[in-house]
């Protein structure tokens, strides 16, 4: 028993530690990653992928980077994140496909109606579906537009962008809830 007991108190005395030092962080080897598929699909077939994996934060900054050229207004400097052509699907059904300096001159048109947007950013991730070895980031955020005539307005938004191998944007698609600010995380 006082084996037991001596025991329990050097495993208590070294889980106590107080070193202000953060443990070095290691790199999981990419063998080592495993997906997220889930073991059970419930019945349901998945048409595009079940299996992805935390992806390279490289995307990641691209995203943040388009987000903060349209908040600033200024698109002049996103062409390189795009790839030739570039395929949108936005929240009110709309699309728009083509060549990216085409539809970069066409956003710029569409942010200059706009007098100013204050941006919120909730979370953004990026993953990697690993049966298909694609790219993806999904963003949340919160716009606050004020267009040129001043009326003010609020939109909740949740974007998916699709890069390809070469780490440029070929895809967005977009959903959007207007008016009333989503309600705050769990636990807030």
């Amino acid at each position: 028993m006082k084996k037991i007991l001596s025991a329990i108190l050097v495993i208590a005395i070294l889980s106590c530690n107080n070193s202000n030092t953060a443990p070095e962080e290691k790199a999981v080897p990419a063998a080592e990653v495993k997906s997220s598929t889930p073991a059970n699909l419930h019945g349901f077939n998945i048409d595009y992928s079940a299996s992805f994996e935390m992806d390279s934060a490289a995307n990641v900054e691209t995203v943040l980077a388009l987000w903060r050229e349209f908040v600033d207004g200024d698109l002049s400097k996103s062409s390189p994140h795009f790839a030739d052509t570039v395929s949108f699907f936005f929240a009110d059904g709309s699309m728009a496909m083509g060549a990216k300096d085409k539809l970069i001159k066409e956003m710029q048109q569409y942010r200059n109606s706009i007098k100013k947007v204050e941006t919120k950013v909730e979370a953004v991730m990026g993953v990697k579906s690993t049966d298909k070895n694609e790219h993806w980031v999904s963003i949340w955020g919160v716009d606050f537009r004020t267009d040129d005539k001043g009326k003010t307005d609020t939109v909740s938004l949740q974007e998916t962008w699709g890069f390809n191998k070469d780490g440029k944007v070929t895809m967005m698609f977009q959903a959007q809830r207007k008016g009333m600010l989503p309600p705050p995380p769990p636990g807030q």
